[in-house]
């Protein structure tokens, strides 16, 4: 048995087809309002996102060295080059590098030990003088002495001359030739401290080797 289907209208196919294109328009008119609106109006439409900075202190730590000296060094570092071992005597290949540098080396004390024994006296315990560090460093002039065929020399760099001129035997060289000053310079500086809080306070001082 055949079924007859009732006709559809004209007119709702162009309602549908109308609905398609009004959506689509609204795309159309989306993306474009997005690429063509200028970006500071975007920003004054859209949502606002504040930036915010937030800090944490992650450490703290007391220092309790104590600067006594504060030499002013002044040197020159010289950087030979190693030409290779059979030719080492060949003066064509020789090769050196001098920097002139300045610092301020600074030599101190860390934490030393203050026991009263009586009324007004103590005894301060130091030890051994340290290495604080050095301020103000600056590399003045550099300049070489190359052989005509010292390229075929290896020599350490700039930057590794640099490290090299303070080193350990630098600081204990230091360290043992100011061994009196320093010790001066202790018992001055911990008295003129103890008497200004205690102005009858009397100081015995030992210094550890």
């Amino acid at each position: 048995m055949r079924f007859l289907r009732k006709p559809v209208p004209l007119w709702s196919h162009f309602a549908t087809f109308g609905i398609v294109v009004l959506v689509l328009g609204a795309l159309v008119a989306g993306v474009g309002a997005g690429l063509l609106t200028p970006t500071w109006l975007a920003s004054a439409l859209g949502p606002q996102t504040p930036i915010r900075n937030e800090q944490v202190v992650t450490s703290i730590e007391k220092e309790e060295q104590t600067v006594l000296l504060s030499l002013g060094v002044e040197g020159i570092s010289e950087a030979e080059g190693i030409p290779p071992a059979i030719l080492k005597d060949f003066p064509l290949l020789a090769k050196a590098r001098y920097m002139v540098y300045s610092m301020k080396a600074q030599l101190g004390v860390d934490t030393v030990t203050i026991e009263a024994t009586d009324d007004h006296k103590f005894i301060v315990t130091v030890p051994e003088f340290i290495w604080i560090g050095q301020d103000e460093f600056k590399v003045g002039d550099v300049f070489s002495n190359d052989g005509v065929l010292s390229a075929f020399t290896e020599q350490d760099s700039e930057s590794e001359q640099v490290t090299a001129i303070i080193n350990d035997e630098v600081k204990q060289k230091h360290l043992a030739a100011n061994q009196e000053l320093l010790r001066d310079q202790t018992e001055f500086y911990f008295t003129k401290l103890a008497t200004s809080i205690d102005p009858d306070a009397e100081l015995t001082f030992v210094f550890e080797e």
